[in-house]
Protein backbone atom coordinates (compact mmCIF):
# COMPACT_ATOMS: atom_id res chain seq x y z
CA UNK A 1 0.00 0.00 0.00
CA UNK A 2 1.45 3.43 -0.86
CA UNK A 3 0.51 6.85 -1.41
CA UNK A 4 0.98 8.35 -4.98
CA UNK A 5 4.24 10.19 -5.24
CA UNK A 6 3.45 14.07 -6.33
CA UNK A 7 3.81 13.11 -9.79
CA UNK A 8 1.28 16.08 -11.88
CA UNK A 9 1.02 17.52 -15.21
CA UNK A 10 3.78 19.55 -16.98
CA UNK A 11 0.94 22.48 -17.32
CA UNK A 12 0.68 23.22 -13.39
CA UNK A 13 0.26 25.54 -10.66
CA UNK A 14 0.58 25.73 -6.50
CA UNK A 15 -2.32 25.35 -4.22
CA UNK A 16 -2.46 26.87 -0.95
CA UNK A 17 -5.48 24.11 -0.10
CA UNK A 18 -4.23 21.82 2.54
CA UNK A 19 -5.91 18.46 2.10
CA UNK A 20 -4.27 14.90 1.71
CA UNK A 21 -2.75 15.09 -1.64
CA UNK A 22 -0.81 18.12 -0.60
CA UNK A 23 1.26 16.56 1.87
CA UNK A 24 1.71 19.75 3.66
CA UNK A 25 2.16 18.27 7.23
CA UNK A 26 0.33 18.47 10.71
CA UNK A 27 -0.38 22.22 12.02
CA UNK A 28 -1.22 23.38 15.07
CA UNK A 29 -5.04 24.48 15.25
CA UNK A 30 -5.54 28.13 15.44
CA UNK A 31 -8.83 30.36 15.87
CA UNK A 32 -10.56 30.71 12.90
CA UNK A 33 -11.05 27.52 11.85
CA UNK A 34 -14.85 26.47 10.35
CA UNK A 35 -16.21 22.96 10.20
CA UNK A 36 -16.03 21.46 6.58
CA UNK A 37 -19.15 21.80 4.92
CA UNK A 38 -19.08 18.67 3.39
CA UNK A 39 -18.86 16.51 6.67
CA UNK A 40 -22.72 17.53 7.22
CA UNK A 41 -23.36 15.22 4.08
CA UNK A 42 -21.73 12.33 4.86
CA UNK A 43 -24.08 9.25 4.40
CA UNK A 44 -23.39 7.32 7.89
CA UNK A 45 -24.69 9.83 10.50
CA UNK A 46 -22.08 7.80 12.92
CA UNK A 47 -19.36 9.19 10.92
CA UNK A 48 -20.33 12.89 12.77
CA UNK A 49 -19.43 11.58 15.77
CA UNK A 50 -16.50 8.87 14.59
CA UNK A 51 -14.44 12.04 12.88
CA UNK A 52 -14.63 15.70 12.49
CA UNK A 53 -13.45 17.64 9.49
CA UNK A 54 -12.23 21.22 9.62
CA UNK A 55 -11.53 23.67 7.31
CA UNK A 56 -8.73 27.09 7.84
CA UNK A 57 -10.64 30.00 6.68
CA UNK A 58 -7.44 31.41 5.21
CA UNK A 59 -7.04 28.92 2.39
CA UNK A 60 -4.30 26.52 4.41
CA UNK A 61 -6.84 23.73 3.64
CA UNK A 62 -8.29 20.96 5.95
CA UNK A 63 -7.58 18.86 9.02
CA UNK A 64 -9.64 16.01 10.69
CA UNK A 65 -10.02 15.40 14.28
CA UNK A 66 -11.62 12.46 16.63
CA UNK A 67 -14.78 13.13 17.52
CA UNK A 68 -14.43 10.92 20.32
CA UNK A 69 -11.73 9.07 22.30
CA UNK A 70 -10.04 5.61 20.64
CA UNK A 71 -8.47 2.76 21.96
CA UNK A 72 -5.34 1.75 20.60
CA UNK A 73 -5.96 -0.39 16.82
CA UNK A 74 -9.37 0.51 16.88
CA UNK A 75 -11.31 0.38 13.53
CA UNK A 76 -12.26 4.47 12.86
CA UNK A 77 -14.06 4.36 9.71
CA UNK A 78 -14.04 2.12 6.25
CA UNK A 79 -14.68 3.30 2.91
CA UNK A 80 -14.84 2.39 -0.37
CA UNK A 81 -12.83 3.59 -3.32
CA UNK A 82 -14.89 6.33 -5.14
CA UNK A 83 -12.65 5.48 -8.25
CA UNK A 84 -10.43 1.98 -8.88
CA UNK A 85 -8.29 1.75 -12.21
CA UNK A 86 -6.45 -1.21 -12.81
CA UNK A 87 -3.83 -0.40 -15.22
CA UNK A 88 -3.10 -4.74 -15.86
CA UNK A 89 -6.72 -5.06 -16.96
CA UNK A 90 -7.32 -2.05 -19.48
CA UNK A 91 -9.10 -2.77 -22.07
CA UNK A 92 -8.37 -1.33 -25.52
CA UNK A 93 -8.92 1.70 -25.98
CA UNK A 94 -7.06 2.91 -22.30
CA UNK A 95 -4.24 1.23 -23.23
CA UNK A 96 -3.96 3.08 -26.41
CA UNK A 97 -4.93 5.99 -24.37
CA UNK A 98 -2.21 5.12 -21.82
CA UNK A 99 0.72 4.37 -24.25
CA UNK A 100 0.11 7.82 -25.99
CA UNK A 101 -0.08 9.40 -22.78
CA UNK A 102 3.51 7.98 -21.31
CA UNK A 103 4.84 9.22 -24.35
CA UNK A 104 4.02 12.56 -22.83
CA UNK A 105 5.12 11.74 -19.62
CA UNK A 106 5.56 8.75 -18.50
CA UNK A 107 4.76 9.69 -14.23
CA UNK A 108 1.70 11.52 -15.04
CA UNK A 109 -0.01 8.84 -17.70
CA UNK A 110 -1.89 7.29 -14.61
CA UNK A 111 -3.79 10.31 -13.66
CA UNK A 112 -5.66 11.20 -17.02
CA UNK A 113 -6.05 7.42 -17.45
CA UNK A 114 -8.71 8.07 -14.31
CA UNK A 115 -9.76 11.57 -15.16
CA UNK A 116 -11.73 9.90 -18.10
CA UNK A 117 -14.13 8.12 -15.55
CA UNK A 118 -14.68 11.38 -13.80
CA UNK A 119 -15.75 13.07 -16.52
CA UNK A 120 -20.31 13.60 -17.28
CA UNK A 121 -21.94 11.34 -19.46
CA UNK A 122 -22.59 14.96 -21.33
CA UNK A 123 -18.97 14.92 -22.35
CA UNK A 124 -18.39 10.93 -23.72
CA UNK A 125 -19.02 9.33 -26.99
CA UNK A 126 -22.01 7.30 -27.44
CA UNK A 127 -22.22 4.46 -27.16
CA UNK A 128 -19.59 5.06 -24.65
CA UNK A 129 -15.86 2.54 -24.90
CA UNK A 130 -16.10 -1.16 -23.24
CA UNK A 131 -15.27 -0.54 -19.31
CA UNK A 132 -16.13 3.18 -19.22
CA UNK A 133 -18.12 3.57 -16.36
CA UNK A 134 -18.67 7.37 -15.32
CA UNK A 135 -19.06 8.47 -12.04
CA UNK A 136 -22.21 8.93 -10.12
CA UNK A 137 -22.51 13.10 -9.82
CA UNK A 138 -22.48 11.80 -5.99
CA UNK A 139 -19.43 11.07 -6.12
CA UNK A 140 -18.48 13.22 -8.80
CA UNK A 141 -19.14 16.41 -6.44
CA UNK A 142 -17.62 14.36 -3.97
CA UNK A 143 -14.35 14.18 -5.47
CA UNK A 144 -14.81 18.07 -6.60
CA UNK A 145 -14.48 18.41 -3.05
CA UNK A 146 -10.31 17.38 -2.84
CA UNK A 147 -7.82 19.68 -2.81
CA UNK A 148 -6.97 20.51 -6.75
CA UNK A 149 -7.55 23.70 -9.56
CA UNK A 150 -9.94 24.25 -12.26
CA UNK A 151 -8.36 25.99 -14.95
CA UNK A 152 -9.44 29.10 -16.07
CA UNK A 153 -10.82 29.85 -19.71
CA UNK A 154 -7.97 31.53 -20.71
CA UNK A 155 -5.71 29.17 -19.49
CA UNK A 156 -4.19 26.93 -22.52
CA UNK A 157 -4.96 22.67 -21.27
CA UNK A 158 -1.95 20.63 -20.49
CA UNK A 159 -0.78 18.51 -23.75
CA UNK A 160 -1.82 15.70 -21.56
CA UNK A 161 -5.21 16.68 -21.76
CA UNK A 162 -5.34 17.21 -25.00
CA UNK A 163 -4.27 14.00 -25.73
CA UNK A 164 -6.88 12.58 -23.94
CA UNK A 165 -9.77 14.81 -25.31
CA UNK A 166 -8.28 14.04 -28.86
CA UNK A 167 -8.64 10.13 -27.92
CA UNK A 168 -12.36 10.69 -26.42
CA UNK A 169 -13.25 12.71 -30.29
CA UNK A 170 -11.28 9.98 -32.34
CA UNK A 171 -13.08 6.76 -30.48
CA UNK A 172 -16.87 8.34 -31.34
CA UNK A 173 -15.16 8.51 -35.31
CA UNK A 174 -13.95 5.20 -35.20
CA UNK A 175 -16.41 3.54 -32.94
CA UNK A 176 -19.63 4.16 -35.27
CA UNK A 177 -21.26 6.55 -32.29
CA UNK A 178 -23.16 9.14 -33.17
CA UNK A 179 -20.47 12.75 -33.78
CA UNK A 180 -19.07 13.98 -30.84
CA UNK A 181 -18.73 17.50 -30.33
CA UNK A 182 -18.07 18.15 -26.43
CA UNK A 183 -19.30 21.20 -24.55
CA UNK A 184 -16.51 23.94 -25.09
CA UNK A 185 -14.91 21.98 -27.70
CA UNK A 186 -11.96 20.09 -27.23
CA UNK A 187 -10.15 22.47 -25.50
CA UNK A 188 -13.12 22.47 -22.46
CA UNK A 189 -12.82 18.99 -22.69
CA UNK A 190 -9.12 19.19 -22.25
CA UNK A 191 -9.74 21.71 -18.79
CA UNK A 192 -12.50 19.45 -17.52
CA UNK A 193 -9.45 16.49 -17.74
CA UNK A 194 -7.05 18.93 -15.99
CA UNK A 195 -9.45 19.75 -13.25
CA UNK A 196 -9.84 16.24 -12.48
CA UNK A 197 -6.04 15.40 -12.99
CA UNK A 198 -5.43 18.16 -10.60
CA UNK A 199 -7.43 16.21 -7.55
CA UNK A 200 -6.03 12.97 -8.33
CA UNK A 201 -2.35 13.72 -8.73
CA UNK A 202 -2.96 15.45 -5.32
CA UNK A 203 -5.39 12.97 -3.05
CA UNK A 204 -4.88 9.32 -5.06
CA UNK A 205 -3.74 6.04 -3.61
CA UNK A 206 -1.78 2.91 -5.06
CA UNK A 207 -3.01 0.15 -3.61
CA UNK A 208 -2.68 -3.33 -4.12
CA UNK A 209 -5.14 -6.46 -4.43
CA UNK A 210 -3.22 -9.06 -2.67
CA UNK A 211 -5.93 -11.65 -2.80
CA UNK A 212 -5.70 -11.30 -6.67
CA UNK A 213 -3.76 -14.12 -8.50
CA UNK A 214 -1.36 -12.40 -9.16
CA UNK A 215 -1.83 -9.80 -6.74
CA UNK A 216 -2.47 -6.71 -8.98
CA UNK A 217 -1.93 -2.90 -8.16
CA UNK A 218 -4.67 -0.41 -9.18
CA UNK A 219 -4.68 3.41 -8.86
CA UNK A 220 -7.43 4.64 -6.26
CA UNK A 221 -9.24 7.79 -5.25
CA UNK A 222 -10.45 8.30 -1.71
CA UNK A 223 -12.72 10.61 0.00
CA UNK A 224 -12.55 10.83 4.02
CA UNK A 225 -9.03 10.19 4.79
CA UNK A 226 -7.92 12.49 2.01
CA UNK A 227 -8.72 15.14 4.73
CA UNK A 228 -6.28 13.49 7.17
CA UNK A 229 -2.72 15.34 7.43
CA UNK A 230 0.35 13.56 6.92
CA UNK A 231 3.19 13.10 9.88
CA UNK A 232 6.67 11.80 10.07
CA UNK A 233 8.98 9.67 12.34
CA UNK A 234 5.65 7.11 13.78
CA UNK A 235 3.99 10.35 14.57
CA UNK A 236 0.81 9.15 12.68
CA UNK A 237 -1.72 8.83 14.84
CA UNK A 238 -3.74 6.36 12.11
CA UNK A 239 -2.61 3.83 9.65
CA UNK A 240 -5.02 2.41 6.86
CA UNK A 241 -4.83 -0.68 4.78
CA UNK A 242 -6.99 -2.24 1.61
CA UNK A 243 -8.66 -5.24 1.14
CA UNK A 244 -9.13 -5.97 -2.82
CA UNK A 245 -12.18 -8.67 -1.56
CA UNK A 246 -14.58 -6.62 -0.34
CA UNK A 247 -13.35 -2.73 -1.83
CA UNK A 248 -13.09 -1.50 1.33
CA UNK A 249 -10.21 1.29 2.62
CA UNK A 250 -9.72 0.59 6.53
CA UNK A 251 -8.42 3.31 8.67
CA UNK A 252 -7.18 2.32 12.28
CA UNK A 253 -5.50 4.31 14.93
CA UNK A 254 -1.79 3.23 16.17
CA UNK A 255 -2.46 4.51 19.66
CA UNK A 256 -5.11 5.81 22.08
CA UNK A 257 -6.72 9.31 21.38
CA UNK A 258 -8.47 11.37 22.65
CA UNK A 259 -11.79 13.68 22.04
CA UNK A 260 -10.43 16.27 19.60
CA UNK A 261 -7.08 14.65 18.76
CA UNK A 262 -5.68 15.53 14.95
CA UNK A 263 -5.96 12.23 12.98
CA UNK A 264 -2.96 12.00 10.96
CA UNK A 265 -1.16 8.99 8.99
CA UNK A 266 2.05 9.04 7.12
CA UNK A 267 2.96 9.09 3.16
CA UNK A 268 6.16 7.54 3.32
CA UNK A 269 7.23 4.04 5.28
CA UNK A 270 10.41 3.18 6.71
CA UNK A 271 13.11 3.41 6.38
CA UNK A 272 12.44 7.42 4.91
CA UNK A 273 9.76 7.73 7.70
CA UNK A 274 12.73 7.36 10.79
CA UNK A 275 15.31 9.16 9.20
CA UNK A 276 16.85 12.45 10.44
CA UNK A 277 14.38 15.32 10.48
CA UNK A 278 16.65 17.11 7.89
CA UNK A 279 16.66 13.73 5.55
CA UNK A 280 12.93 13.37 5.82
CA UNK A 281 12.19 16.97 4.89
CA UNK A 282 14.66 16.37 1.54
CA UNK A 283 13.18 13.36 0.64
CA UNK A 284 9.74 14.38 0.73
CA UNK A 285 10.53 18.01 -0.62
CA UNK A 286 12.32 15.89 -3.96
CA UNK A 287 9.84 13.37 -4.52
CA UNK A 288 6.19 14.98 -2.81
CA UNK A 289 7.32 18.81 -3.52
CA UNK A 290 5.91 20.08 -0.03
CA UNK A 291 7.80 21.45 2.97
CA UNK A 292 6.90 19.01 5.84
CA UNK A 293 5.98 21.30 9.17
CA UNK A 294 4.52 18.02 10.76
CA UNK A 295 5.07 17.74 14.59
CA UNK A 296 8.00 15.19 14.22
CA UNK A 297 9.75 17.92 11.96
CA UNK A 298 8.66 20.96 13.66
CA UNK A 299 10.44 19.75 17.07
CA UNK A 300 13.89 19.11 17.87
CA UNK A 301 13.28 15.99 19.78
CA UNK A 302 11.09 13.25 18.57
CA UNK A 303 9.65 11.12 21.56
CA UNK A 304 10.19 7.61 21.28
CA UNK A 305 8.27 4.65 22.52
CA UNK A 306 9.69 1.31 23.76
CA UNK A 307 11.85 -0.74 20.86
CA UNK A 308 12.15 2.80 18.49
CA UNK A 309 15.21 3.80 17.14
CA UNK A 310 13.74 7.48 16.54
CA UNK A 311 15.93 9.46 14.11
CA UNK A 312 19.54 10.54 14.14
CA UNK A 313 18.57 14.26 14.82
CA UNK A 314 16.94 13.23 17.79
CA UNK A 315 19.55 11.00 19.61
CA UNK A 316 22.25 13.88 18.57
CA UNK A 317 24.46 11.37 17.15
CA UNK A 318 25.59 10.16 13.54
CA UNK A 319 24.63 7.15 11.79
CA UNK A 320 23.72 3.89 14.23
CA UNK A 321 23.24 0.11 12.80
CA UNK A 322 18.94 0.51 12.89
CA UNK A 323 16.90 -1.67 10.10
CA UNK A 324 19.03 -2.23 7.28
CA UNK A 325 22.01 -0.55 5.54
CA UNK A 326 20.24 2.02 3.53
CA UNK A 327 19.34 4.11 6.38
CA UNK A 328 22.92 3.93 7.36
CA UNK A 329 23.92 5.31 4.05
CA UNK A 330 21.65 7.91 3.72
CA UNK A 331 21.90 9.21 7.44
CA UNK A 332 25.81 9.25 6.70
CA UNK A 333 24.88 11.46 3.41
CA UNK A 334 22.84 14.07 5.04
CA UNK A 335 24.94 14.39 8.15
CA UNK A 336 27.72 14.72 6.02
CA UNK A 337 26.39 17.43 4.17
CA UNK A 338 24.67 19.17 7.09
CA UNK A 339 27.66 20.37 8.31
CA UNK A 340 28.09 22.69 5.37
CA UNK A 341 23.69 23.44 5.25
CA UNK A 342 22.74 24.89 8.02
CA UNK A 343 19.09 25.15 8.02
CA UNK A 344 17.19 22.98 5.39
CA UNK A 345 17.14 24.97 1.81
CA UNK A 346 13.63 23.39 0.61
CA UNK A 347 15.23 23.00 -2.66
CA UNK A 348 13.26 20.62 -5.16
CA UNK A 349 14.65 18.26 -7.26
CA UNK A 350 12.43 16.79 -9.82
CA UNK A 351 9.07 17.25 -8.33
CA UNK A 352 6.17 17.96 -10.32
CA UNK A 353 4.50 21.49 -9.74
CA UNK A 354 1.35 20.11 -9.52
CA UNK A 355 1.49 18.93 -6.28
CA UNK A 356 3.22 21.15 -4.67
CA UNK A 357 2.22 23.95 -1.89
CA UNK A 358 4.02 26.83 0.07
CA UNK A 359 6.29 26.43 3.07
CA UNK A 360 3.76 28.42 5.01
CA UNK A 361 1.43 25.40 4.81
CA UNK A 362 1.25 22.10 6.53
CA UNK A 363 0.31 18.25 5.17
CA UNK A 364 -1.76 15.21 4.66
CA UNK A 365 -1.25 11.66 3.70
CA UNK A 366 0.29 8.32 2.98
CA UNK A 367 -0.27 4.77 5.64
CA UNK A 368 1.92 2.13 5.78
CA UNK A 369 3.48 3.25 2.94
CA UNK A 370 6.55 2.61 0.68
CA UNK A 371 8.15 4.96 -1.50
CA UNK A 372 7.61 5.04 -5.01
CA UNK A 373 9.82 2.70 -7.37
CA UNK A 374 10.94 5.93 -9.15
CA UNK A 375 11.91 8.12 -6.50
CA UNK A 376 13.17 5.26 -4.04
CA UNK A 377 15.51 4.66 -6.88
CA UNK A 378 16.59 7.96 -7.31
CA UNK A 379 17.15 8.26 -3.40
CA UNK A 380 18.94 5.55 -2.33
CA UNK A 381 21.23 5.68 -5.42
CA UNK A 382 22.03 9.37 -4.57
CA UNK A 383 22.32 8.45 -0.85
CA UNK A 384 25.12 5.19 -1.98
CA UNK A 385 27.18 7.38 -4.07
CA UNK A 386 27.62 10.11 -2.01
CA UNK A 387 28.29 8.51 1.39
CA UNK A 388 30.92 6.07 -0.01
CA UNK A 389 33.09 9.12 -1.03
CA UNK A 390 35.16 6.34 -3.42
CA UNK A 391 35.47 7.49 -7.01
CA UNK A 392 35.77 4.01 -7.96
CA UNK A 393 32.59 3.27 -5.86
CA UNK A 394 30.53 0.43 -7.70
CA UNK A 395 27.32 1.63 -9.19
CA UNK A 396 23.92 1.86 -7.36
CA UNK A 397 21.61 -1.05 -8.13
CA UNK A 398 18.39 0.52 -9.29
CA UNK A 399 15.12 -1.09 -8.65
CA UNK A 400 14.65 -2.17 -12.17
CA UNK A 401 18.04 -3.93 -12.25
CA UNK A 402 16.93 -5.51 -9.28
CA UNK A 403 13.93 -6.87 -11.25
CA UNK A 404 16.10 -7.61 -13.62
CA UNK A 405 18.15 -9.89 -11.57
CA UNK A 406 15.09 -11.39 -9.55
CA UNK A 407 13.50 -12.47 -13.48
CA UNK A 408 16.64 -13.82 -14.78
CA UNK A 409 16.25 -15.98 -11.44
CA UNK A 410 12.74 -17.17 -11.82
CA UNK A 411 13.88 -18.18 -15.43
CA UNK A 412 16.74 -20.18 -14.53
CA UNK A 413 14.82 -21.95 -11.75
CA UNK A 414 11.67 -22.45 -14.14
CA UNK A 415 9.33 -20.67 -12.05
CA UNK A 416 7.77 -19.66 -14.93
CA UNK A 417 4.64 -18.36 -13.78
CA UNK A 418 5.95 -15.07 -11.71
CA UNK A 419 4.86 -12.79 -13.69
CA UNK A 420 7.01 -9.39 -13.55
CA UNK A 421 4.04 -7.46 -11.74
CA UNK A 422 4.50 -10.18 -9.13
CA UNK A 423 7.82 -10.35 -8.97
CA UNK A 424 8.04 -6.41 -8.35
CA UNK A 425 5.44 -6.61 -5.88
CA UNK A 426 7.35 -8.78 -4.08
CA UNK A 427 10.23 -6.64 -4.32
CA UNK A 428 8.99 -3.96 -2.93
CA UNK A 429 7.60 -6.11 -0.17
CA UNK A 430 11.25 -7.29 0.61
CA UNK A 431 12.61 -3.36 0.53
CA UNK A 432 14.76 -4.43 -2.33
CA UNK A 433 15.82 -7.40 -1.07
CA UNK A 434 16.72 -9.88 -4.19
CA UNK A 435 17.46 -12.53 -1.88
CA UNK A 436 14.56 -12.51 0.20
CA UNK A 437 12.62 -11.63 -2.94
CA UNK A 438 13.40 -14.63 -4.25
CA UNK A 439 12.47 -16.80 -1.11
CA UNK A 440 9.06 -15.38 -1.23
CA UNK A 441 8.74 -15.88 -4.74
CA UNK A 442 9.47 -20.23 -4.61
CA UNK A 443 7.10 -20.06 -1.09
CA UNK A 444 4.04 -18.59 -3.44
CA UNK A 445 4.90 -20.71 -6.52
CA UNK A 446 4.96 -23.79 -4.11
CA UNK A 447 1.80 -22.39 -2.57
CA UNK A 448 -0.04 -22.10 -5.30
CA UNK A 449 1.48 -25.44 -7.55
CA UNK A 450 -0.02 -27.58 -3.54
Amino acid sequence: LKLRAGKAPVQSRPTPCATMGNCFGTREREEGSVPLAAASRLEDVRTLLETRVLQYNDGRGSYTLAGRSFAKEELIFQEPALLLVYPSRDPPWRAALRADLKCVSADCAWQYCMAVHCLRPAQLPVPLPEGLKPLSEEARRTLLELCGESPTADEAPSELAVVTARHLIELAAGGGGRPFTPRGGADGLARALDSFASRLSRNAFEVTDLKARPPTSADAIFHRISFFNHCCAGGNTATWTWNGGDGLLSVKTTGTLALDDELTISYIGRPWSHLSRQARRRYLKQNYNFDCLCKSCSQRSVARGPGEHGSAEARGGGPTEVGSQLVNLLRRYVHEEAAGEGNYSGTTSDASPQSGATAADGGADGGAAAATSAAGSRAEAKATSLSSGSPHAKAPLTEEGRLERVLQRCAGEGLLQVSTELALHALREEEGHVGKTMIKLRRQCRSAAS
